[in-house]
């Protein structure tokens, strides 16, 4: 990057993601201090979207007036440097995707993902696109785009969504909510052997690695959208406790741990034009066997 480009990005303003509030039972993190949990009852009769929480680094995709395409994580633009290792796939990828994404994100939209090339807590051996798109901000209504809405957006190109669980009215209990939580759809049965090849291929220390993860199979938790009128007008989420504990364990932010790069499932193709996997084709794949070691993420 240029100095130029970081005084230009500098200069933006930049529309950060919305905090989300915790919904009853949820563990609170690092960092939700303050944040009081939400009672179920409150989606009492609403139309919700549900989808894996997945455990990735938040980032955005947006285009500048004059055409420049801009990145971004949680409170800043991405403008080079070695602390963004973990973004380096996003950016070629971006790169690569340039016009299909200027000519249909143009100045107007902000599209945020978790951006999933680096092991957080959670290892995913079984990822069908290394960006995962959850929410799009409209920026001329300041609003977010509904499920469907952003679906209608993004059709027949090279960006996948988050995998949604759940869509409708909210069930009556929340332990009806808790049980759409299961086996995380990026992970294959082998993911524990996957993960020790990759750190041993990486020349990491196993055992450490281990401490600085998360060891349970199911998805760290759920998150929860309320929509209408083809908007999202409230988001919530729920996380295990148990996946706080982790994080807890682990003593250092992973920003401070050793790379362990995420896996994509066999035969995937981020650059291609179009989608060469979906969700769907991967519980397809995961129901007929187990996965093998998926290919190793792009540095």
């Amino acid at each position: 990057m240029t100095l130029d480009f970081r005084a230009f990005a500098q200069s933006l303003d930049l529309l950060k993601y919305p905090r989300t509030s915790h919904l009853e039972g949820s563990r609170l993190q690092e960092g939700d201090e303050g944040h009081d949990e939400v009672p179920y009852r409150t989606l009492s009769g609403l139309y919700i979207v549900v989808e894996e929480k997945l455990d990735g680094a938040n980032c955005g995709i947006s285009f500048g007036g004059g055409g420049d395409l801009l990145l971004q994580s949680r409170g800043h633009y991405l403008v080079g440097g070695g602390r963004e290792r973990q973004f380096n796939i996003l950016k070629s990828w971006a790169r690569a995707h340039e016009d299909w994404l200027l000519g249909r994100l143009e100045d107007r939209y902000v599209m945020f993902g978790e951006c999933m090339s680096k092991k957080h807590s959670v290892f995913y051996d079984f990822l069908p696109h290394h960006f995962l798109e959850f929410d799009i901000l409209d920026r001329r209504t300041g609003t977010f785009l509904s499920t469907t809405a952003r679906r209608t957006l993004l059709a027949d190109g090279p960006v996948l969504s988050v995998p949604v669980l759940y869509q409708g009215v909210a069930p009556q209990k929340l332990a009806q909510l808790i049980a759409l939580l299961t086996k995380s759809l990026a992970k294959t049965d082998a993911w524990k052997m996957n993960f020790e090849q990759t750190v041993i291929r990486e020349q990491l220390n196993l055992e450490m690695a281990w401490k600085q993860s998360d060891k349970a199979d199911l998805s760290e938790g759920l998150y929860i959208k309320v929509e209408a009128d083809d908007e999202t007008v409230g988001r919530y989420k729920w996380v295990r406790s148990d996946f706080v504990q982790a994080i807890i364990e682990s003593e250092k932010h992973h920003s401070e741990q050793p790379f362990i790069p995420n896996l994509l499932a066999p035969g995937v193709d981020i650059y291609a034009p179009r989608l060469t996997h979906t969700w769907e084709m991967l519980r397809a794949e995961e129901a007929s066997a187990i996965a093998p070691l998926g290919c190793a993420a792009q540095q």
